[in-house]
């Protein structure tokens, strides 16, 4: 029940976000995008592993790849909030 309270809680802070304009279509995609991509790289490659060990030089390229991923993913996060908090700070002056 806590969980179907906290995908509610999810969804109208998506929407709060979306019209204060801190999320537009662009930037969801994005950050979508990259996060398809982290879990399209890792997930199959540590599964391989799991099943055959000897393709450990693949799970540690697909480890890096994701870890490059998550960091890009980070930064954008941090940029778009700086972006919209200037944006915010120039639009109340």
């Amino acid at each position: 029940m806590f969980e179907l309270f906290q995908v509610v809680w999810d969804l109208f802070m998506v929407r709060r976000s979306a019209r204060s304009g801190q999320l537009t279509l662009r930037k969801a995609a994005i950050a979508g995008g990259l996060t398809i991509l982290l879990y399209a790289i890792v997930v199959p490659a540590f599964v391989l592993y799991d099943k055959h060990p000897e393709y450990k030089p693949l799970f540690i390229v697909a480890v890096i790849l994701g870890a490059a991923d998550l960091i890009f993913l980070i930064y954008l996060g941090f940029h778009w909030q700086k972006q919209w908090a200037a944006q915010k700070a120039q639009s109340g002056n």
